[in-house]
């Protein structure tokens, strides 16, 4: 059976709150505090990290340029192998994705 909901004030839940408040108190003295050489630690890192990504987001995606002239001239010599069935229908996919 389900218990009606009503606005009184219940003096039960008072002392509840009470002793549940004592307890949170005792919780937190207990719990250590973290040292500001861990916290600075751990923000240097952060920074550390942020730096490293900012470098990496402003340098561009990352391109085996040795790799791609590779391709280029195998491509100019007409010796690199396309796959013209392939390439087709990746287009046709692309283009029905892009029309809806």
């Amino acid at each position: 059976m389900i218990n009606p909901v009503s606005n009184s004030y219940n003096s039960n839940n008072a002392a509840l709150n009470e002793n549940s408040n004592a307890g949170l108190a005792a919780d937190q003295k207990a719990i250590p505090v973290a040292s500001k050489s861990v916290v600075n630690k751990v923000d240097s890192q952060d920074l550390t990290i942020k730096d490293q990504i900012k470098d990496l987001a402003s340098s561009g995606p990352p391109i085996d340029k040795s790799l791609v002239n590779e391709i280029k001239n195998k491509v100019d010599q007409g010796i690199y192998p396309i796959d013209l069935d392939l390439v087709t229908e990746k287009m046709f996919e692309n283009f029905k994705d892009a029309v809806g």
